[in-house]
């Protein structure tokens, strides 16, 4: 008797996705986020006042097994520009640029992983 059920097929998958391991992983979430960054850069407000643009201070940083996109320094206040404040009307350009973009992002991580999985 032969299974149809799809049980079959989704165990002989979660064998493979046990195959892909933490590197792998780490490289497609290093891809997004560098795409993420990518796509949010134009996005960024530029400040009016003579100091460095926000645009300047986005990173990807790996650190251990953790991919951070990160605005680098004293870039504290995108938080201000992010969430807004009493004086001043939320931007939410970062919350914006993902909502936008995540079926991209999503994409990009699933393709790194099946790529690997099937090499």
């Amino acid at each position: 008797m032969s299974n149809n059920n799809g049980f079959l097929d989704a165990m002989q998958q979660l064998g493979k996705l046990s195959q892909v391991n933490e590197n792998v992983a780490l490289d497609a979430l290093e891809e997004a986020a560098e795409f993420f960054v990518q796509v949010l850069r134009p996005s960024i407000p530029k400040t009016v006042k003579n100091r460095k643009h926000l645009q300047d201070a986005l990173k990807v940083k790996m650190e251990d097994d953790i991919v951070k996109v990160y605005f680098e320094d004293d870039q504290f206040y995108w938080r201000f520009v992010e969430h807004g404040t009493v004086n001043q009307r939320a931007q939410n350009f970062v919350r914006g640029t993902y909502s936008q973009n995540q079926k991209k992002i999503e994409e990009i991580m699933l393709s790194k992983i099946i790529k690997k999985m099937e090499a």
